[in-house]
């Protein structure tokens, strides 16, 4: 079955490329190009970034606050872009979506799945250099947030998070599969109140991690991580 549409559908094949019998997203600055027609995209947090923004951005090993040497690899990110199929009397569209692929072992996968409260670290690696792209927190798991950011599909655009818009979108531009890394805070708390006792939520450590590390990139590089685009650091 097809997906609810809010673009209609000469918006949504104009930011994509035919390939055969379906439409696929552009990327790179064709793709920017083709979202500029439809949205605005004179706020830097609403344009997407380019490989040439990656180019520009710290190296992860020349990150020297000891911190992040807490946080493990996990695996790679990797976008699949929107497909529309069909014509305009009769259209299906399969969103874009980001998908973890190359777990490093299965305790990472597992870390992945069911580690609740984390910190976390997305890098992407372009001529064998590791440029750091966002640092995060989230008191979910991280395969929850992934489902946030799979949020930010273009059809969402006018109702998305900015933070889920801008990861998303900016990997249909990019192409590129991006790194993961992630610190397990591993400090979750059960509550009880009348006799009944609560889920385990996880406490504010994430954040606090988050915190400290935005700090002392900002202190080290003089700027913040690409895809930082909030100015507060908690997220959901």
């Amino acid at each position: 079955m097809g997906k609810k549409h809010s673009l209609a559908f000469e918006q949504h094949i104009s930011l994509c490329d035919k390939n055969g019998n379906e439409y696929v997203s552009k990327s790179g600055q064709d793709y920017i190009d083709a979202l500029s027609n439809i949205f605005s995209l004179n706020n830097i947090n609403d344009k997407p970034f380019t490989i040439k923004d990656i180019l520009l951005q710290p190296i992860l090993n020349d990150f020297t606050f000891s911190g992040v040497g807490d946080f493990k690899k996990i695996c790679k990110l990797h976008v699949i872009p929107m497909k529309i199929i069909g014509n305009k009397s009769s259209w299906s569209r399969q969103n874009e979506k980001i998908i973890p692929i190359d777990f490093e072992s299965p305790e990472a996968e597992n870390i992945f799945n069911k580690a609740l409260g984390i910190a976390y670290i997305i890098t992407c690696t372009i001529n064998e250099q590791e440029h750091i792209i966002k640092i995060g927190s989230s008191r979910t798991t991280f395969k929850a947030r992934l489902g946030s950011y799979n949020c930010g599909v273009v059809n969402n655009w006018r109702t998305a998070s900015t933070t889920n818009i801008k990861m998303l979108q900016s990997m249909v531009t990019t192409r590129q599969d991006f790194n993961l890394y992630l610190y397990d805070c591993g400090e979750s708390k059960v509550f009880v109140w009348h006799g009944v006792q609560s889920v385990p939520f996880a406490t504010a450590k994430q954040l606090a991690i988050e915190d400290i590390l935005v700090k002392e990139f900002i202190a080290q590089f003089n700027q913040k991580p690409l895809a930082n685009v909030q100015t507060r650091a908690t997220e959901v």
